[in-house]
């Protein structure tokens, strides 16, 4: 495929996933692995954040179900999962069904020996409103170079290829729970199997557009009952049940795994979390915007000053696809995701993996700058 056959639909397609995904993306995943079989060479907090890392992405799609609350059957979903791999050449991974192709992974690639002596790091995505977890494809490879495991379920019932309208309220409480459920297969692997070596105490979380919704609730933000129950007039045809909103309000949403959150292109929605639910969270969050979005962020950034963690990276003519496939008529794609993926790798390595390494702590302090396009701001409590 090619960007130009997207040109004319780009602009009309604001905030909703893009309809052709061009999985030819940008750049190769770098070099081949510097380490021997048993990964004990590796030094991976010293591979620049600023480059891919030394693997190739391998990818494999899960089917899994696992019950839910709410006297519902159990909830089917599908799972994607980049992870490092040495191989150099392989079959071309597809996403969605089959749908499309991206020939930077490899499908059913051999998994490489962990890089990091407690395991593979992870890192888990929850993709926008009627998208899929490949929608930022291009930065699980990235980390998946960087010798972690990058996972993102397809929320079933708001993908591209079939999406409930009007959308549920339980909707809302089920993609959190996609999450948990994604990181619990991850936790209950067969040891047998190579990625069982997922560290997951400690995880990495991002979400898009939508997605920034399930990160916040993920990340222990507290729901305000009385502006959820305003809320549900427009949700579910009217109506929230008591189930449900106790499902909101009791904090079973939170996932205690995840010790920083990036959000991008989404502002935290006051409809579900009130004026002050984001003190509930006391991790560091990453703000990502693009200044062609017209996403909310530069309000919400104003009211989330007085949080423990706060960071907001701004990217000069980004829209709300620079943060997913990248498809932009006033951003290159390339320098988008040179920005995006420095900063969340660097919040990753610094929160799940403890690196203050130079490269990582400038980074993060605005010492250094990556592009000319990227203006990081700190919340006073970061600085």
């Amino acid at each position: 495929m090619r960007f130009d056959l997207f040109a004319r639909f780009r602009d009309r397609l604001g905030y909703n996933p893009v309809m052709f995904y061009p999985l030819i993306l940008l750049a190769s995943c770098g070099s081949d692995g510097t380490g021997d079989d048993s990964g004990a060479s590796y030094a991976p907090l010293s591979w620049s954040v600023l480059e891919e890392g030394p693997f190739r992405p391998g990818f494999q799609t899960w089917k899994h179900s696992y019950p839910v609350a709410l006297g519902e059957s159990p909830r089917e979903i599908a799972i994607n999962i980049w992870y490092p791999t040495t191989d150099k050449t392989g079959e071309t991974a597809a996403y969605l069904e089959g749908l499309y192709r991206d020939e930077l992974a490899f499908l059913d690639a051999s998994v490489a020996p962990p890089a990091y002596t407690q395991g593979y790091p992870v890192h888990v995505y929850s993709h926008g409103d009627r998208g899929w977890g490949a929608t930022s494809a291009n930065m699980m490879r990235f980390f998946a170079s960087h010798g972690w495991i990058a996972i993102a379920p397809d929320h079933t019932d708001n993908t591209l290829l079939s999406s409930a309208d009007p959308r549920p309220t339980v909707h809302y409480i089920h993609r959190p729970w996609d999450i948990r459920a994604s990181l619990d297969l991850l936790e209950e692997l067969d040891g047998d199997n190579p990625l069982a070596k997922a560290n997951t105490d400690a995880v990495l979380l991002s979400g898009h557009s939508f997605g920034c919704y399930t990160a916040w609730a993920n990340m222990g933000a507290d729901f305000d009952q009385e502006a959820l129950e305003a809320q549900c007039l427009s949700l579910d045809e009217g109506r929230c049940t008591s189930e449900e909103i106790e499902a909101f309000v009791s904090g079973a949403l939170a996932e205690p795994r995840v010790v920083a959150g990036i959000t991008m292109a989404g502002a935290i929605r006051r409809g579900f979390f009130g004026e002050v639910g984001h003190k509930g969270v006391e991790i560091p969050v990453m703000l990502m915007s693009g200044t062609e979005d017209h996403d909310g962020i530069p309000d919400s950034w104003e009211s989330l000053q007085d949080m423990d963690s706060i960071s907001w990276l701004e990217l000069e003519g980004g829209c709300h696809q620079t943060f997913a496939t990248g498809v932009c008529s006033t951003l290159d794609a390339a320098a988008g995701f040179e920005a995006i993926n420095a900063y969340a790798l660097s919040l990753g390595r610094q929160a799940v993996l403890g690196d203050e390494s130079a490269s990582v702590t400038q980074l993060l302090s605005g010492e250094m700058v990556v592009s000319e396009k990227a203006t990081y701001s700190m919340g006073p409590s970061t600085r």
